[in-house]
């Protein structure tokens, strides 16, 4: 009887995590803070993706090799 009660015990533990993360049903509505935070975000993430546009000479990225003047005149280019 006592190694029956420990298991439904240690069972009952086990279940906790699982009816917390139950709570809420996730159909809560979001708060203007966080509906706020979310269209900053994306405004942000769209000021960062024009930014990579303008810096990329129209949208196609050139090759740039920082070591070319570091090799010997002999040595050709890979």
């Amino acid at each position: 009887m006592k190694k029956l009660t420990i298991g439904l015990f240690v069972l009952a533990l086990l279940a906790v995590p699982a009816q917390a993360q139950r709570r809420g049903g996730g159909n809560a509505q979001p708060t203007p803070e966080e509906m706020q935070q979310k269209r900053e975000q994306a405004e942000l993430d769209q000021q960062y993706k024009d930014a990579l546009k303008r810096t990329t000479n129209a949208g196609t990225p050139t090759r740039v090799d920082p070591w070319a003047n570091m090799r010997g005149t002999n040595e050709p280019k890979r």
